[in-house]
């Protein structure tokens, strides 16, 4: 049986999108063992924000070689052998040479993650074309929220009975497994751009100013907020409940709700439009992230923190979607490789940095605090988006 290409492009991209955002919330989860080790948070910190912006910033130039080259499979399958390696070093870094390993580790690690978004975002626009595709990319992106939902309490098991080294082993030779079979699944895949495709990028980019560069200046403040808490939710939860297995159980229950959000929200984006859909999960997710810092009580967290993370993490199918709706295909791969890699991942980086930089001096209720206003600041950005096409 022959699979219909569209249908074969929605299963590889979603089993991509499961294994790349398994690796969203690693560095956030190990974060809380290398503390306990004596490592300094502001060295962590910088860790994580350097995953950020390397992740960030080499987005669009990967995005731009798949809109020339349209070799997808293999820049994805490149992608997932980066991470693979990276969690290798992660094992290594709990025997020997710490410092270095964890650095080393979080550079190959963003540089492994920046490839998915730009490539599986652009094969679904492609395939589906504007009207269609935001449905298809939430249907893409509840199974990376899935990856991000299951992976606290898969990796909280592996390093709690495996060990750290063999857990994080186990974690690396099912990363090059799942690559493996994304990569057999996407190779021969038509994916036609027409025209000149380096003229069409470069044409496209100054055409769409107007809607890019607002865009990502709203997301790349908006990711502050997001990513700072997806980066020290986990120790604020331990600190918390004081248990890692509550923590990672709290955190698997609260990220599956974007598991539904994602294909919601891509549906109504190709019946509201992008600008309207954003303005909804911005407001969304500031409001109930107040009030789970807000008012105390497990079960109330609980359910507050479910509703932010319904809000904050089904973005993907939003945030390209929109640009779907605007940006002509010769330059898809690369607008999403800007607005979701320098807008999304680099203020995420910037927000990390900015939390773990904080911690040592306020504590991590403050930092929650600090966050809440970034959220705050992200929402009155809103008024800058255009009211264009698309929107």
């Amino acid at each position: 049986m022959v699979l219909d290409e569209k249908i074969r492009a929605l299963i590889f991209t979603g089993i991509g999108h499961y294994l790349n955002d398994t690796f969203l919330v690693l560095l956030s989860i190990l974060i809380v063992y290398y503390l306990v080790e004596g490592i300094s948070p502001v060295f962590l910190a910088i860790a994580s924000a350097v995953y950020g912006v390397i992740s960030g910033l080499l987005s669009a130039p990967i995005g731009g070689l798949a809109d020339r080259k349209q070799n997808y499979a293999e820049l994805m399958f490149f992608g997932f052998f980066l991470i693979g390696m990276s969690n290798i070093l992660f094992a290594v870094s709990f025997l020997v040479y710490k410092l270095y390993f964890i650095a080393v580790g979080s550079v190959m690690l963003g540089s492994g993650a920046a490839f998915y978004h730009p490539l599986g975002g652009s094969i679904l626009q492609i395939k589906y074309g504007g009207k269609e595709a935001p449905k298809a990319l939430g249907i893409n992106g509840s199974l990376g929220s899935l990856g991000r939902a299951i992976s606290p309490t898969l990796l909280v098991l592996l390093l709690t009975f495996l060990g750290k080294v063999r857990g994080m082993l186990v974690v690396s030779i099912y990363t090059f497994v799942l690559g493996i079979i994304v990569y057999l699944g996407l190779r021969g895949l038509t994916i036609i751009v027409s025209g000149d495709k380096t003229k069409a990028v470069k044409s496209s980019i100054r055409k769409y100013t107007y809607l890019l560069l607002p865009l990502s200046i709203m997301i790349f403040v908006r990711s502050m907020f997001t990513f700072g808490v997806m980066m020290y939710i986990p120790s604020y939860m331990t600190y918390l409940y004081k248990s890692t297995i509550v923590m990672g159980l709290v955190l698997t229950v609260s990220y599956s709700m974007a598991i539904f959000g994602q294909p919601y929200f891509g549906r109504i984006t190709s019946s509201l439009g992008g600008r309207m859909v954003l303005i909804i999960t911005t407001v969304g997710a500031t409001v109930s992230f107040l009030l789970f810092i807000l008012l105390k009580g497990f079960y109330v967290q609980i359910i507050l923190f479910a509703i932010y993370s319904f809000f904050a993490y089904s973005g993907f199918p939003n945030l390209l979607g929109y640009v779907g709706q605007v940006v002509d295909r010769g330059a898809l791969t690369r607008a999403n490789g800007i607005v979701w890699g320098i807008g999304n991942s680099v203020g995420g980086a910037i927000g990390v940095l900015l939390g773990g930089s904080l911690i040592a001096s306020i504590g991590l209720e403050a930092v929650m605090w600090v966050f809440a206003a970034i959220a705050v600041a992200s929402t009155a950005l809103l008024a800058i988006l255009p009211k264009q096409r698309g929107a």
